[in-house]
């Protein structure tokens, strides 16, 4: 593998939605000045990137979210690309949590991963998550 930019780096799903989202912002301004000139491709891909995007999790993030998220995970000594990956897919369970994270068991106590689920649900919380509550309250009081 060749790298050819070495200051590119990796986006999260957020940052892809909001460039994209920016993006288009731009075109449709580009389209009231005259100059509108996209290739169709490239506008179906992005379209269904969005698409796709706004039924992720990073549809309900925010810059705050992501910051307090960094900080909350800073002493874990965790890669950038876990980070990343715990960022875009809000690990809800232990087993999803472990198939992020290298070699974890190695790393970590299943006492750190409880502490990372809790952060999680703090820091990144989901829509879902509030159905899910809804339902065990509802299986609880049957």
């Amino acid at each position: 593998m060749e790298i050819i930019k070495a200051d590119s780096a990796m986006l999260s799903n957020y940052e892809v939605m909001t460039l994209l989202s920016d993006q288009k912002s731009q075109r449709l301004a580009n389209h009231v000045a005259g100059s509108h000139e996209v290739a169709e491709n490239l506008r179906t891909v992005e379209f269904e990137v969005q698409k796709y995007l706004a039924t992720s999790p990073c549809s309900t993030q925010s810059p705050d979210q992501i910051s307090a998220f960094k900080l909350a995970f800073a002493g874990y000594g965790l890669m950038k690309v876990e980070l990343l990956q715990i960022l875009n897919l809000r690990p809800r369970s232990a087993v999803e949590l472990l198939l992020v994270i290298e070699e974890f068991e190695e790393r970590f106590t299943m006492d750190d991963c409880e502490q990372m689920l809790q952060s999680i649900r703090e820091y990144l919380p989901r829509d879902d998550d509030v159905a899910d509550e809804d339902m065990e309250e509802a299986e609880e009081e049957a």
